[in-house]
């Protein structure tokens, strides 16, 4: 409780601190030593400006519209956790030494396990093949069996979701008992990150993998143009993609898509791949845009022709879907839910999942969707979401100072943002219980009260679905933060038996490197 109390206090004190000029601590590109980072504000565009005392000076565009960036910032509910059973010390050696420490201060959403860095395809822009690394990695099952261990136990709670990766996962000759290993713990939700390739080719394979509890497959899906599969994955694949998302489907088994966006080459495509999601809601549950991370040495102009930041994301977007998501007034921080959080806390007196992901780290709206006329729009448009989260702030830290109080049930106290609901722009039939419902259905998701084979599915109502639409701008060592490091909620398990960052795992650092040279071995071709 002083954990969150200090953090709550220091945030009243620095209710500026949204604002620009600010510092960070960043790493060098070259040697990963930490370093001071500035943000600042310059011809409309965030930058950051930093200085290795011996590999010099680097000025990195981080976000290509200072009001875009700004909202986040300034909507973004600060509500740390922390890992109460951390898995290593703290040596104050961010983000070089890892496990996670105690002084992380989200408890993880998602844990990634990658059960092999083999792959069917050879990407350019992917983060690990086992051909370009020269050695071939495998999780074996007794190792998988110890990481799922030291995942259910992390406390105050354990993740909501598992999901495997690699290298494509679906390759690796456990993959179904796995999944099963996995589903039988208890967790929520059991992802797979794939191409697709094996589920459109094999749609058995995608009937077994739903009996073994798959619920969502997170689809590679750079576009609908064939040409663009051809460059960033080497082969025409958008028919494959089709058909795996249809052989998913046929299974009970949902699709995320997942497109990585390269400026120049699919950023053309947002709105395409968006009316695809909306054309197949009954197969598509929802969309991670994720803009492309920076590797290797790159001269600072040619960074700034390749960076796409979230910005332009949300730019193209509203520009190729006629408005549809307006980029100033539909994306939110993913930490925009943690009032509903800090309420449930408040009444139950349980902790509850918070999404305490740094603000600069990604974006998401939700769209309500007619099944008959597939029109959407954001939830956004009829709700104003962010007086709404402050006011539940207001009443879940009135109930934290008065505890007496928590005889008024959830509805009660939810109902109270009723002023903030506009019903005259909602679809037609939507009242305001169908949009607490909503909440009520996202907020109920605790891996620690669902049966095996649960599933939750946010409907709003019977003619009309949800589909989120979301955005991940993981790091690269010219972006770097520690601070987003420090707030991470996606961590990768690992067969040493500590929890990573996505972003030490994939970059800076890059713990993946260290870890498959521990467990793997000289790849040859027939591995």
């Amino acid at each position: 409780m002083l954990f969150e109390r200090t953090f709550r206090r220091a945030k009243a004190e620095e209710d500026q601190s949204w604002k620009l000029p600010a510092t960070t601590m960043s790493i060098c590109p070259e040697c990963n030593k930490v370093i001071k980072a500035k943000l600042y504000e310059e011809d409309g565009k965030v930058w950051m400006f930093k200085s290795c005392p011996e590999h010099g000076s680097y000025t990195e565009l981080i976000c290509s519209d200072v009001e875009f960036f700004l909202k986040r910032r300034k909507v973004h509910f600060e509500l740390p956790s922390g890992v109460e059973n951390p898995l290593v010390e703290s040596t104050g050696n961010c983000p070089n030494d890892c496990g996670l420490c105690s002084n992380h201060l989200s408890v993880p959403c998602l844990v990634n396990i990658d059960l092999t860095n083999r792959c069917n395809l050879m990407c350019p822009i992917c983060f690990a093949n086992a051909n370009v690394a020269g050695r071939v990695f495998d999780l074996t099952m007794e190792q998988l069996d110890k990481m799922l261990d030291i995942v259910a136990n992390i406390k105050p709670h354990p993740p909501l979701s598992i999901q495997f990766a690699g290298g494509e996962p679906t390759i690796h000759p456990d993959f179904l008992k796995a999944v099963k290993m996995a589903k039988d713990r208890g967790f929520l939700e059991i992802q797979v990150a794939s191409n697709g390739l094996k589920f459109a080719q094999d749609p058995e394979f995608a009937y077994k993998a739903a009996e073994a509890g798959l619920d969502i497959v997170y689809l590679q899906f750079d576009g609908i143009d064939d040409e663009i599969y051809k460059k960033t994955r080497g082969r025409p694949l958008f028919e494959k993609k089709v058909q795996a998302i249809e052989n998913l489907k046929k299974a009970g088994i949902m699709t995320t898509l997942v497109p990585t966006l390269v400026r120049g080459l699919n950023d053309h495509e947002v709105g395409k791949i968006i009316k695809f999601a909306i054309d197949n809601l009954d197969a598509i549950t929802a969309i991670s845009f994720q803009p492309v991370s920076i590797t290797g040495r790159i001269d600072e102009s040619q960074r700034l022709k390749m960076r796409y930041t979230m910005a332009d994301m949300a730019r193209d977007i509203q520009e190729q879907t006629d408005g549809m998501v307006n980029m100033y007034e539909d994306w939110y921080p993913y930490s925009i839910v943690n009032p509903v959080s800090r309420l449930l806390e408040a009444l139950t007196k349980e902790k509850k999942m918070r999404f305490t992901c740094h603000p600069h780290c990604g974006v998401a709206t939700y769209l309500v969707i007619d099944r008959i006329t597939k029109k959407a729009i954001p939830i956004t448009r009829f709700i104003n979401l962010e007086e709404a989260m402050k006011d539940l702030n207001k009443e879940a830290e009135t109930l934290e100072k008065h505890p007496w109080l928590k005889g008024f049930t959830k509805f009660q106290v939810m109902r109270k943002i009723k002023k903030h609901f506009k019903e005259d722009k909602a679809p037609e039939g939507i009242t305001f219980d169908t949009f607490l419902n909503f909440i009520n259905n996202f907020s109920e998701a605790d891996p620690r009260k669902v049966k095996k084979k649960g599933k939750v599915y946010h409907v709003m109502g019977d003619r009309y679905d949800t589909m989120l639409i979301a955005a991940m701008h993981f790091q690269d060592k010219y972006n770097y933060e520690l601070d987003r490091v420090r707030h991470c909620v996606i961590h990768y398990a690992s067969p040493d038996g500590k929890l990573y960052p996505f972003c030490t795992w994939n970059s800076g650092p890059c713990h993946r490197y260290k870890i498959e040279k521990m467990f793997s071995k000289p790849y040859k071709k027939d591995n």
